[in-house]
C-alpha cells in the first residue's frame, strides 16, 4: 500500500491557504472584539486583539435600534435582491443567445459589448443620462447600473458553448423551442455556474456605495454602505446615535466610537458572512453530465 507523502508544492500551497485565511479571519475576529468590549475595557484592548475584554452587547442593541440603520439595511436588501434577479436573468438568457453561432450578427453584438468593457464611460456621462430619463434620486438609479456585466457575461458564454451538445440535439427531435431548452436544460446544468456568479452580482450590490451616494439625494433611500460611510470615515457620530437613541439609551454618547464603528462594519459585514458558506461549495462543485450514454 503506498503511503501518501506531502511534496513540497504541497507544503507550499497548504501553508499559503493558512496564511490567507489568517489574514482574512483575524481582521473580523478583531472587529468583533472592538464591539462586544464593555466601553470601560476598552482601554485594555490592543489594535490587533481577536479576543474582547468582557461581553457587552449594548452597541449592537443601539445599532440596530436606531431607524436609520434598519432604513438603511432594508434599502440594501432590496437594492440586492431586486438587482441580482435582473442580473442573473439578462446575464443569462444574453449568454445563451450569444453562445449560439448561428446567432445573426452576433460577432458585431459581442465587438460592441467587449467594446463597453475596454472603454468604460465615466461618471461625468454616466451622471447625464440618469438625470436625462428621470431615474435620479431613484432606486433604479443603482439597481440597473451595470444590470449585466461584460465579464460574467462573457465566463457564461464560455461555459454555454461547453455543455454537451447532445442534451441539445435529443430536445430538438423531441421538439423543444429555445425557450423550453433554456428553461429545462440550460438553467439546471448551469446551476454551480450561476451561483458563483449570483454571489459576484450580490456581493457588488451589497458593497455599492459610491453611485449611491452621488444618485440618492434622500437620506432615507441609502443603503447601508453610505450609512457606513457616513459614520466609519466621515465620523458623524449624529448618524448613529439620534434623539431617540439618547432618551433610551442615557449613556448612548458616552459609548467608544471605535466600538460603535466596529459594530456598525460587522453589522454590514454579517449578512455576506451567512451567504458564503452556502455558496462556497459551487466554487468547486463539477456538473454531473451522466446523463448522456453513449
Amino acid at each position: 500500500m503506498n503511503k501518501s507523502k506531502f511534496s513540497l508544492g504541497d507544503i507550499f500551497i497548504y501553508s499559503s491557504l493558512i496564511l490567507g485565511v489568517f489574514l482574512v479571519v483575524w481582521p473580523l475576529l478583531n472587529i468583533l472584539a472592538w464591539s462586544l468590549t464593555p466601553t470601560k475595557n476598552v482601554h485594555m484592548l490592543d489594535g490587533l486583539d481577536i479576543f474582547p475584554k468582557g461581553l457587552d452587547f449594548d452597541v449592537f442593541k443601539l445599532m440596530l435600534s436606531n431607524p436609520r440603520v434598519l432604513i438603511s439595511f432594508t434599502n440594501s436588501i432590496l437594492i440586492t435582491t431586486v438587482g441580482l434577479c435582473l442580473n442573473m436573468f439578462f446575464t443569462s438568457i444574453a449568454a445563451y443567445a450569444l453562445s449560439k453561432d448561428y446567432l445573426p450578427g452576433r460577432n458585431l453584438f459581442l465587438t460592441l459589448i467587449i467594446f463597453t468593457m475596454v472603454f468604460e464611460p465615466s461618471i461625468v456621462p454616466e451622471f447625464i443620462v440618469i438625470n436625462n430619463i428621470g431615474l435620479f434620486d431613484s432606486y433604479w438609479s443603482v439597481i440597473l447600473y451595470k444590470m449585466v456585466n461584460v465579464y460574467y457575461l462573457i465566463l457564461m458564454i464560455r461555459f454555454y458553448k461547453e455543455l454537451p451538445k447532445e442534451y441539445f440535439e435529443a430536445a430538438e427531435i423531441d421538439g423543444a423551442n429555445h425557450f423550453q431548452v433554456f428553461i429545462h436544460i440550460v438553467i439546471p446544468l448551469s446551476i454551480p455556474a450561476l451561483m458563483v456568479i449570483g454571489l459576484f452580482y450580490t456581493v457588488a450590490h451589497w458593497n455599492e456605495y459610491f453611485h449611491a451616494m452621488i444618485y440618492l439625494n434622500d437620506t432615507n433611500k441609502w443603503p447601508l454602505q453610505v450609512l457606513l460611510r457616513e459614520f466609519a470615515i466621515v465620523g458623524d457620530r449624529g448618524s448613529m446615535v439620534s434623539y431617540k437613541n439618547i432618551i433610551e439609551w442615557g449613556d448612548a454618547t458616552q459609548i467608544d466610537i471605535r466600538r460603535m464603528r466596529a459594530a456598525i462594519i460587522f453589522i454590514t459585514l454579517f449578512p455576506i458572512l451567512l451567504l458564503f458558506p452556502f455558496i462556497l461549495r459551487y466554487f468547486t462543485k463539477g456538473i454531473n453530465l451522466g446523463g448522456i450514454k453513449e
